[in-house]
């Protein structure tokens, strides 16, 4: 697994980004290192900064897998810059792909259609949509350490050809209003792309929608378009990306995705809906709806939707389900201040991360937030499982962290690749109200060891005191959290006073730039 990773900086690329690197701030690293024999304690005293940018060679698409090579090797204390890329990208290609190099690469269809990257999906049929970035391997991190990220900053990626950032929302088949009912009874798909809006001097104001148009899966839905034509994607292959002597053969010899069979005749294939990430709308569709311009702006609050380590299990996961290993909690507090803990599975914690967004409500209803590339700057830092702190000690969760508070992040199932004899039967089995006892059982317990409370003391200041909020509805295991005040165990004798700006994690004197 440790073979040498080669990473091609490109200057150029650099420049491109839209989180400005300062000069000597990030060290270009060809031929990153093995990891050096000395105690992580050491090695955070020099630590370093690294630079990872998305291309077709550090980023997979929609699961995570231990066995993957590294895309770059961190010691403890170390900082390093990540390119994050939406899998939305392609609602709006001229928007968000054309003119960007890096992003071109991402999204490679040929001139006739043709798939450039032979499995997107754990399955390579399209189930897992995310551009996950990584993996990044932790030297000397072991199965029962934790590991600890801090998020030093987010910006939205810019398109060096027009200079703007957008993003994309998608009202999907999977949101909650699916569940929930249309008042005209009328199924429909609706994206709606988003411009984000900078001042003059290039600090972030807010999110304005574009313009609107609707996939064509639904008939009553009476939309014009009806999906881009692609030619036919593999049915089978072997795992890219897999460490030497990890040859796994994928299938999808009857061309299933997300649930719908969509068969190749004549050497193409018609996509209704976005059942294969990747795919490239083609505009115009003749639904294009423009009449959302101005009628709302929408709140800043850039986060990361889809953070975590590899998982033990030992086949590919589905990118979808979040777990125990983090992924695709999509809390919208999992921003700039955040700090975030994941119990380590794997040798080398396998860190990757994506599915990034401008902005998102609690619950993520629709079926995701603003869909963003945008670029980070983290510092990662490993505990021991012989030395952890108390805050960590036991932890089966992902834990957020900032200056306010202590979040706890609850699925239905905790562990649903542990749970579940069949893992992808987490969709149809996930409910709120087993994700409201998960989280509440991880919440008590977390308080009572952290703050060495009874069981009775537990309770009370769990009502009084906290918070429970539904964190997503549409991402197969449910989750919620609970948000607790770090005021309550703090010994301050002057009244509570938040230090985050609400609903995020960001400070509340922040001010957002779109360099650092």
């Amino acid at each position: 697994m440790m073979s040498t990773v080669v990473a091609v900086l490109s200057v150029a690329l650099l420049l491109r980004s839209s989180l400005a690197l300062a000069p000597g701030a990030v060290q270009q690293v060809v031929n990153l290192p093995q990891c050096a024999t000395v105690s992580t304690a050491s090695l955070s005293l020099n630590a370093a900064n690294h630079t990872l940018l998305a291309n077709s060679s550090t980023v997979h698409w929609g699961y995570f897998y231990s066995a993957l090579e590294p895309a770059a090797v961190v010691n403890s204390g170390d900082e390093i810059f990540v390119e994050m890329v939406t899998h939305h990208a392609g609602d709006d290609p001229a928007k968000m792909i054309i003119g960007d190099p890096g992003m071109e690469d991402i999204y490679r269809w040929n001139k006739d259609g043709d798939i450039g990257v032979p499995q997107r999906g754990a399955n390579g049929n399209g189930d897992g949509v995310h551009v996950l970035t990584g993996p990044i391997y932790v030297c000397g991190a072991e199965a029962g350490d934790v590991l600890q990220v801090d998020i030093l900053d987010l910006a939205p990626r810019v398109n060096p050809a027009t200079g703007k950032s957008y993003g994309s929302n998608a009202a999907a088949n999977w949101g909650y209003q699916f569940k929930a009912g249309f008042l005209d009874g009328i199924r429909r798909e609706v994206i709606t792309i988003y411009e984000i809006i900078r001042d003059a001097a290039g600090g972030l104001l807010w999110a304005l929608p574009d313009y609107q148009f609707r996939y064509g899966k639904y008939p009553e839905a009476m939309a014009q378009y009806t999906g881009p034509t692609t030619n036919c994607t593999l049915d089978a292959g072997m795992l890219e990306g897999a460490a030497k002597g990890e040859n796994i053969l994928w299938t999808n010899l009857n061309r299933t995705y997300s649930g719908a069979n969509v068969p190749c005749i004549n050497g193409t294939q018609q996509w209704s809906f976005y059942a294969y990430p990747g795919l490239l709308t083609q505009h115009p569709t003749g639904d294009e709806d423009t009449s959302i311009r101005g009628k709302f702006k929408v709140p800043i609050n850039l986060h990361i939707g889809n953070i975590g380590v590899a998982s033990a299990y030992n086949k590919t996961i589905d990118s979808v389900p979040p777990s125990i290993h983090g992924g695709n909690v999509d809390d919208r507090r999992t921003g700039i201040g955040a700090t975030l803990y994941y119990p380590v599975q794997v040798a080398g914690a396998m860190l990757s991360m994506g599915d990034a967004h401008t902005s998102q409500g609690d619950s993520e209803l629709d079926g995701t937030g603003i869909e963003t590339s945008i670029n980070g700057r983290f510092k990662l830092t490993l505990h021991k499982k012989a030395a952890l702190p108390k805050l960590v000690q036991n932890l089966t969760f992902p834990l957020l962290e900032n200056a306010n508070e202590y979040v706890v992040h609850g699925f239905t199932f905790a562990d649903y690749l542990k749970e579940l004899d069949d893992p992808t039967t987490v969709y149809a089995k996930s409910s709120l109200d087993k994700a409201m006892t998960v989280t509440y059982n991880q919440t008590r317990d977390f308080v009572m060891h952290a703050f060495d409370l009874t069981e009775d003391q537990a309770i009370t200041a769990i009502t009084v005191g906290m918070d429970f909020g539904i964190t997503q509805v549409v991402d197969g295991n449910y989750g919620i959290h609970c948000v607790i005040p770090k005021w309550m165990f703090a010994n301050s004798t002057t009244p509570y006073m938040p230090v985050t700006m609400a609903g995020t994690s960001k400070p509340a004197d922040c001010k957002l730039l779109t360099t650092l």
